[in-house]
């Protein structure tokens, strides 16, 4: 399985600030999966899964209240900080490496897959992880030539 980028410093940045991001719903009391939910599927999300990161609106105080102002529910299972932490991450990078947004993650895989497979997919590093996890769901990657060759049939 070959990625679209490489894990770099802008990956591992936005992947943690969205892990700090998913755990701080922890401290906050929002339900794990509707938290995940509602961000995943979210305006933010899409931008940065963009990489329109100069939009306003996107520091993490900003989204975290976006989000959380929207979830009404407050009743629901809390993972623990360092699943959310996890999942935060794993979802970025997997955004990130692969071209997949954030919502196109969250149909094909589910956070509760993350959540029971947390102990083996942690221990492994981020791009084995994403490999494991989209050979299990059944996820492809394209890669470039394959990207381009569809978009070149759409013009």
């Amino acid at each position: 399985m070959k990625f679209l980028r490489n894990v770099d410093r802008l990956s591992h940045s936005l992947a943690s600030s969205q892990a700090r991001i998913f755990g701080s719903s922890v401290s906050l009391g929002i339900p794990s999966k509707i938290f995940i939910r509602s961000y995943m599927v979210s305006e933010q999300a899409k931008l940065i899964d963009d990489l329109k990161l100069d939009t306003a609106g996107l520091s993490e105080i900003e989204v975290m209240d976006q989000i959380s102002q929207r979830i009404t529910i407050k009743n629901g299972e809390l993972y623990p900080l360092a699943i959310m932490h996890f999942i935060g991450y794993f979802y970025r990078m997997a955004a990130y490496l692969t071209g997949y947004s954030s919502r196109q993650l969250y149909q094909n895989i589910k956070p509760n897959f993350l959540y029971k497979n947390y102990e083996t997919l942690h221990s492994l590093s981020i791009e084995e992880a994403i490999k494991e996890v989209f050979e299990i769901t059944n996820v492809e990657v394209e890669d470039k030539y394959s990207l381009f060759k569809k978009i070149y049939k759409m013009n």
